[in-house]
């Protein structure tokens, strides 16, 4: 059978419900983190105009049956400003979300998820382990606070062998 697929979203609600943004077993590798200028793709999501300064952060997440997913978030610069750790290159205890939170009350309220397959960019490749070009199941995650302001865009590619599954009450 193939491996759980743990998605940002889930990431959210494991951080809300239990502190803790990782499934057991599962960990994380920090690849990079800084700002970074908005190309087009990233500056309509956040809203901000193209070459605008943005906050991106890319992971790894990894168990025992290998890469889950490759992430990347951006989030509106002005946001390294009350929450510097969004620069530095480590694991944050909240995630993101948590620390946006902490540090501005801006609780992520809303998202949007977008699903498709694409053939993996030469870039993304080694990350996943994969050939460059190979079929792989990408989400784009949008997330709005309270007030309806965007606080992060992320993009994942999700590890190969990887069932995405959801479970609802539809109560």
């Amino acid at each position: 059978m193939p491996s759980k697929l743990t998605t940002g979203p889930d990431r959210l609600q494991l951080q809300r419900t239990t502190g803790r943004g990782l499934r057991p077993g599962e960990r994380v590798e920090i690849i990079s983190a800084g700002l970074v200028p908005a190309d087009s793709e990233v500056a309509d999501a956040l809203g901000v105009e193209e070459g605008a300064p943005v906050i991106r952060r890319r992971r790894r997440y990894l168990d025992d049956d290998g890469v889950i997913a490759l992430s990347t978030s951006w989030l509106p610069g002005e946001l390294a400003e009350a929450a510097p750790e969004l620069l530095i290159t480590g694991p944050l205890p909240k995630m993101t979300f948590g620390l946006i939170e902490d540090r501005t009350g801006r609780r992520a309220v809303k998202r949007r998820d977008s699903v498709s397959i694409e053939e993996l960019p030469q870039d993304m490749a080694p990350f996943l382990e994969v050939a460059p070009g190979t079929p792989v199941l990408r989400m784009a995650n949008h997330y709005w606070d309270q007030n309806g302001q965007i606080t992060e865009y992320a993009r994942d590619y999700m590890g190969p062998g990887r069932v995405l599954a959801a479970k609802y009450d539809l109560q």
